[in-house]
């Protein structure tokens, strides 16, 4: 990570960045990215989705740095905006996702290593997944920003994802304890230690 450059709250960056300045502009996403991040995996189901959403993001508030009516409340904003876009998102990958297509088939295959243990990853994948689909959509959402980024502070995924801080911790035990549980029901007992 960069060492911060620019002193001053989110008001002064937003000013300093709408005159052009790279500098207060990086501030910015330094800043910002991981919360931009989080929210757009918590709300995408794959990385590439995730990484139109953050980009999206970032260009929304380049388009509008001198429209924003409360520029200390850039996170909320930022936030937000990434809500809705991978909202959109999501609509438009449901007006173009075919249907009965296992998606595996769209996996690029790995050729480091041989057909069993491949052929062993594949199946812990495919019960990791589908017991992660079993959890709930809340769960998923924790859980997604918590895997993609970890440094990511209690209070940013609580200003992420809408949650009290003080239930993040126990509410991520849980959800971890239930993905086990699920894993070891579909008959991934060793995986899923």
């Amino acid at each position: 990570m960069r060492e911060v450059r620019e002193v001053g709250g989110s008001a002064a960056l937003l000013h300093s960045a709408a005159r052009g300045s790279a500098q207060a502009w990086e501030e910015l996403v330094d800043r910002n990215g991981p919360v931009v991040w989080g929210v757009a995996r918590a709300y995408c189901s794959n990385p590439a989705d995730a990484e139109d959403v953050y980009q999206a993001t970032w260009l929304l508030l380049a388009e509008n740095l001198e429209r924003l009516r409360s520029p200390d409340a850039l996170s909320g904003w930022l936030v937000t905006t990434a809500r809705r876009e991978s909202a959109r998102l999501a609509r438009a990958r449901q007006r173009e996702a075919p249907t009965g297509v296992d998606p595996s088939l769209f996996d690029v295959p790995d050729h480091d290593d041989g057909p069993e243990s491949k052929a062993l990853r594949s199946i812990t994948a495919a019960r990791l997944w589908q017991a992660f689909g079993q959890l709930s959509q809340r769960c998923q959402q924790l859980l997604r920003v918590l895997a993609v980024a970890p440094e990511t502070s209690y209070a940013q995924v609580s200003e992420a994802l809408g949650m009290a801080r003080g239930t993040i911790g126990p509410k991520r035990s849980r959800c971890l304890a239930l993905l086990r549980q699920r894993m070891t029901s579909l008959g991934g007992a060793e995986e899923a230690a």
